[in-house]
């Protein structure tokens, strides 16, 4: 996974990242802490709620744990901003995501 963080000048502190996932390459275990807002700019991700493709756009907060998936035929490239923190289940995804703020 590569990731950059987009700085937004009206919202200095917003954690809005631009995310480039390898084809068939999966994040962690999941929940939040806050809002997550997902827009899908390329490829697909399916997360066992669904599956989101190109224009697709998702909202997920505490009450949604997952593992999204990035479908094998493409990567996928996603705009997230993420209110709160991501909630890992594994210690090294805990680490990993303290590490790069989200």
């Amino acid at each position: 996974m590569r990731w950059s963080r987009v700085k937004l000048a009206d919202a200095p502190h917003a954690n809005v990242f631009l995310l480039r996932i390898a084809a068939g390459s999966c994040m962690p275990v999941h929940t939040h802490s806050g809002e997550e807002l997902t827009q899908v700019l390329f490829g697909s991700f399916d997360d066992g709620r669904a599956v989101f493709m190109a224009g697709d756009f998702d909202c997920t907060d505490s009450t949604v744990r997952h593992q999204p998936v990035v479908r094998a035929d493409s990567e996928c490239i996603c705009l997230a901003s993420v209110d709160g923190r991501l909630v890992h289940d594994g210690v090294i995804a805990r680490w990993i995501g303290a590490l790069i703020g989200i």
